[in-house]
């Protein structure tokens, strides 16, 4: 069965390197990498939305961000439609421009990065034992998209668990296609 998201073949496996490298680095699947950066952006690189409503409610009124032009802080971008901010919390420097965060190298180390500090978070505080009806990527799938807030609720429900299943979907769709990447 064909992963469920259209994208470009020449994508498909353009990235591959950059995906098995940060897998490595980072210790997160290559296939879950490629599956959240298919189910992100179709494997776009330029890819760019701007998240008004997560400037309106998180930035406008606060003062590290207010005089920062919207566009740019309050945007997803890239492959992995990284948030300017979180990127910026990853170690990016807040002066760097956002066209910088669609290069696929850093976009994806930062994804990567994102990733293993929530898994990291997730098992020092023992969430997947208090919420066990949940598997911990999932929860880590869900805080990506949607942040870490009240995620899981307190009834253990993910407020993106629509979009944790779509990426758990295409990763186990990509694992029949393809493999893990080589030792070498």
């Amino acid at each position: 069965m064909p992963v469920s998201v259209s994208y470009s073949k020449e994508n498909a496996t353009k990235y591959d390197r950059i995906f098995c490298l940060m897998s490595k680095k980072y210790r997160i699947p290559k296939l879950l990498l490629k599956a959240l950066a298919i189910r992100e952006s179709a494997l776009n690189p330029e890819a760019y939305r701007y998240e008004k409503k997560f400037w309106k409610t998180y930035l406008q009124d606060n003062p590290e961000w207010m005089d920062e032009d919207p566009a740019k802080v309050s945007a997803s971008w890239g492959l992995c439609q990284l948030m300017f901010v979180v990127a910026v919390e990853l170690g990016f420097g807040k002066d760097r421009t956002g066209e910088e965060l669609c290069d696929p190298v850093i976009n994806i180390e930062l994804a990567a990065k994102k990733l293993r500090l929530i898994l990291d978070t997730l098992y020092k505080y023992k969430t997947p034992d208090k919420n066990f009806m949940l598997l911990p990527i999932e929860i880590c799938l869900s805080r990506y998209n949607g942040g870490g807030s009240g995620n899981p609720a307190d009834d253990g429900t993910l407020r993106t668990q629509v979009y944790a299943d779509k990426v758990m979907k295409t990763w186990a769709e990509l694992a029949k296609e393809e493999a893990e990447c080589n030792d070498d």
